[in-house]
């Protein structure tokens, strides 16, 4: 891809940059935050397995 020569397409180039920059930033924040919520319900899941094993294996 070439870039561009003129001050004006550069300027408009270094935005679209940033631009994508942002978008991939709040995607990868949207993701983590994602796995963080994924991880405690996990967290909780297991410990409602877990319990409803022990109450099984207790009969």
């Amino acid at each position: 891809m070439k870039l561009p020569t003129t001050p004006i397409a550069t300027l408009v180039y270094r935005v679209y940059l940033r631009s994508r920059l942002a978008r991939c930033t709040r995607d990868l924040q949207s993701i983590a935050a994602q796995r963080e919520n994924d991880f405690y319900a996990e967290r909780i899941l297991h410990r409602e397995a877990v319990a409803v094993r022990s109450k099984l294996h207790s009969l």
